[in-house]
């Protein structure tokens, strides 16, 4: 498998995909919030708040063409909402869309690469005795609140909580006697599994748990039937060589693009 332009539709699709359960989920929890989502061509404008680091554009640029008016219309619908206008995008998007936004002074926010692995029957293994799948949304979302933000505040749990319940989604904790020490998320798209929200709390880190997470995610994906597992990380960070010491290698690099 190559990292080539049909493997990046289908990253790409989900992540669009994935963003929109995002907003229907929290709109589902928090009824009185103003979740609200529209399609940028090929991708999902999402939005959760004006702060959520949620509230992004996934996807664009992908299959159909881009025209400045599709970028009219998502820049209204985030200054409507107050909120910045944040598009990531792969290198493979319609390369109109990347002249558009530097016409417009969008500025680099930040790179993440995107890596992958296929799967396939070698990956299935005995389910690891320190990782569950969280029996209820707070088991989860107070100790991932803590590993993503140090302070647990309502608004991490509100995001937590979202995360976790999304469709298609797994949640798993590692926990050492009564104590959750770190968690993850595994979604299901299309025989695609999309590991996301790697967090462990600080003072446990650096012990092989996110480690532990990847394997027990790898199985749990083979055993699903999944042919395919991606994920996102920091360039250069402990995240990225974690993944690639079990077989992850990198697709390409996204970049993110705000209006200042």
């Amino acid at each position: 498998m190559y990292a080539d332009l049909p493997l990046a539709l289908r990253l790409e699709q989900a992540a669009a995909v994935i963003a929109q359960w995002a907003v229907t989920t929290h709109a589902q929890l928090y009824p009185h919030s103003a979740a609200a989502s529209i399609p940028c061509g090929s991708g999902t404008a999402a939005f959760i708040d004006e702060t959520s680091p949620l509230t992004q554009i996934k996807g664009a640029g992908m299959i159909a063409p881009t025209y400045e008016g599709d970028l009219d219309q998502v820049e209204a619908f985030y200054e409507e909402r107050m909120a910045p206008v944040t598009f990531v995008l792969s290198p493979f998007a319609d390369a109109a869309i990347f002249t558009y936004l530097s016409r417009r002074g969008y500025e680099i926010g930040a790179f993440e690469n995107t890596l992958f692995r296929p799967l396939s029957a070698a990956d299935v293994a005995e389910p690891d005795p320190d990782i569950a799948l969280s029996a209820d949304a707070d088991s989860w979302a107070q100790p991932l609140g803590e590993a993503f933000f140090d302070v647990v505040t309502p608004a991490a749990l509100e995001l937590c909580r979202t995360l976790h319940g999304m469709p298609k989604t797994q949640s798993l904790i590692v926990r050492h006697e009564s104590e959750a020490l770190a968690g993850a998320q595994l979604c299901f798209h299309e025989g695609l599994a999309l590991f996301q929200c790697d967090g462990t709390i600080r003072r446990y880190r650096r012990a092989g748990l996110q480690s532990k997470l990847i394997r027990e995610r790898l199985s749990l994906a083979a055993r699903a039937g999944c042919d395919l597992a991606t994920a996102d990380t920091e360039p250069g960070s402990a995240s990225q060589r974690n993944y690639e010491k079990l077989g992850f290698r990198l697709a390409y690099t996204k970049v993110t693009l705000i209006k200042p």
